[in-house]
């Protein structure tokens, strides 16, 4: 193994320094084991050529959510943001016009509005279940996006009586949804897959300025207080409203990270097969404390499978954080997974333990749990959907807990690539008519815990 593979290299006046790793290459081609984990953060690194800081644990989330040094302008390469996120996007800016503009997603998802949502993915997962009883086989991940996408949809308003472009049929709405399914599978990768993902952002914006455009028009009148309505009239600090195709992209991202909870759906499957013991918990609870079980059961499959690997920011000015110097400009890289597998934080980090989060509720306040940011949502750059899809998951596990789910040969192992990731086969299930409970050794130590 070369000098520079291990990690160092003599540089100068023959003092050995640190050899500063390129992450893009390494996470593009390795995903989730793309960071190197074996020596302590901070650690120096290069993203795109330029100099970095490796952060991981709850000092580093700490750094990474101060505001007052880190800005988010720039901070994700332009490849990759706007295929995700859409271009201007609300996670690219900072101070008081992220502040501002953060206040339409604050409003738009606020908890008593969601529960409109989580209504509409009721029903759809009701329909869905009773449709698997009777049928063939089903893939859980395109049944996962399809039934939350539908849900999110009909809740904004895109989808009525008065779709804009005149197609009422179910069939409209579900090709939406894997439109948006395809931007999330495809933005982190490179090549035909990446290509996709592009393709489908086109596909999903035209049709998102269309509803905007028929909104304000007052050829389509969305529900007061919908996503549709809220995008289409919103007014930015100059009392302007978003230019179209802005307020499509504000719209997307509303949409599109509801589907993703498909990801996340798969996973918590897999997790409920491999450990029945807690699908059967969740399942024989009375209904409050079932969804008590529900929730702590979605923050460990968050914990155990963030969508991401990695965040980025950057330097507001020049500093100094754990003895690396950075200039201004320069990036700062949260090894989210790092954080989350930390030995130091979380007990025996590779074990499936919903008690972890007993009694947190939905959204657990600790600088050791990141999965969609840290302080606070309203303000910085925690996710102000984080409750919404902790919620739709929730629902997604207790539908999975009152199922008999029987799971073909196939490979459950989720693969580190590509980013996000999830079993190759999307979890092929076999629905057929509940059985008895089947318990664990550990069930009595976790009825416990939890």
């Amino acid at each position: 193994m070369s000098t520079a593979l291990r990690g160092f290299v003599v540089r100068g006046r023959g003092s050995a320094e640190l050899v500063r790793p390129e992450l893009v290459f390494s996470l593009l081609l390795r995903g989730f084991d793309g960071l190197p984990r074996l020596r302590p953060a901070p650690l120096p690194a290069r993203l795109l050529g330029r100099r970095a800081v490796l952060l991981r644990g709850p000092e580093g989330v700490r750094t990474f959510y101060d505001s007052s040094r880190t800005s988010r302008t720039g901070a994700v390469p332009a490849v990759l943001s706007d295929v995700l996120f859409g271009r201007g996007a609300v996670h690219g800016l900072d101070d008081a016009e992220h502040r501002v503009r953060k206040e339409l997603f604050t409003t738009v998802l606020a908890p008593e509005r969601v529960d409109g949502l989580v209504t509409a993915a009721a029903q759809e997962w009701d329909r869905a279940a009773a449709r698997w009883r009777s049928g063939p086989p089903v893939v859980l991940f395109d049944e996962a996006v399809g039934v939350l996408g539908r849900a999110v949809l009909r809740w904004s308003g895109v989808r009525g009586d008065h779709d804009h472009h005149g197609e009422r049929d179910e069939r409209t709405t579900t090709r939406r949804a894997h439109d948006l399914a395809t931007i999330v599978d495809g933005f982190g990768s490179a090549g035909p897959r990446h290509l996709r993902a592009r393709a489908a952002r086109h596909r999903c914006e035209r049709w998102a300025r269309a509803a905007v455009r028929d909104t304000r028009a007052g050829r389509l009148t969305p529900p007061a207080g919908s996503a549709l309505e809220e995008v289409s009239r919103y007014r930015g600090p100059g009392g302007d409203v978003l230019d179209e195709r802005l307020a499509a992209v504000e719209l997307l991202n509303v949409l599109r990270p509801t589907v993703a909870v498909a990801w996340l759906v798969t996973q918590a499957a897999v997790a409920l097969h491999d450990d029945p013991g807690w699908r059967d918990l969740v399942r024989d609870a009375p209904p409050e404390r079932a969804q008590e079980l529900a929730v702590a059961v979605a923050h460990e499959v968050r914990r155990r499978h963030p969508f991401v690997p990695a965040l980025a920011a950057r330097a507001r000015r020049g500093t100094e954080v754990g003895g690396v110097r950075l200039r201004a400009g320069d990036r700062l890289v949260l090894d989210v997974v790092g954080t989350h597998r930390d030995p130091a934080q979380w007990p025996d980090p590779e074990l499936f333990d919903p008690g972890r989060f007993a009694g947190q509720g939905e959204c657990p306040v600790s600088h050791a749990f990141a999965p969609q940011g840290a302080g606070d949502a309203r303000t910085g750059h925690r996710c102000p959907g984080e409750p919404a899809t902790v919620r739709l998951l929730a629902q997604a596990v207790r539908v999975l807990c009152h199922e008999d789910l029987r799971f073909p040969p196939q490979d459950l192992r989720a693969p580190a690539r590509p980013v996000p990731s999830r079993p190759a086969s999307g979890v092929v299930l076999d629905v057929g008519p509940r059985t008895g409970p089947t318990r664990t050794r550990t069930d009595e130590r976790r009825r416990v815990r939890a």
